[in-house]
């Protein structure tokens, strides 16, 4: 006849407690570690990509200037000539 409740574990195979904790604490400080390295990278990143705006507005501004100088010398040569 079958018995109730969870099946016995074989004393032979379960791994004692203090190891575990051992174990499991090991990986907690090795994922904390990579947590810190990546918001590390999270941070560089949006260094980058801040640096990455304002270049492109830079661009863009010099060749607003750009333009205008060149619609300016040739509205003057157009009324002037």
């Amino acid at each position: 006849m079958a018995t109730r409740g969870r099946p016995r574990k074989n004393p032979a195979t379960t791994v004692p407690v203090r190891v575990a904790d051992d174990v499991v604490m090991l990986k907690l400080d090795q994922i904390e570690a990579i947590l810190k390295k990546n918001s590390q990278d999270i941070e560089d990143l949006k260094h980058q990509v801040a640096m990455g705006k304002g270049g492109i507005k830079a661009i863009f501004i010099v060749g607003a200037i750009v333009a205008a100088i060149a619609t300016g010398l040739g509205l003057y040569k157009n009324v002037g000539g």
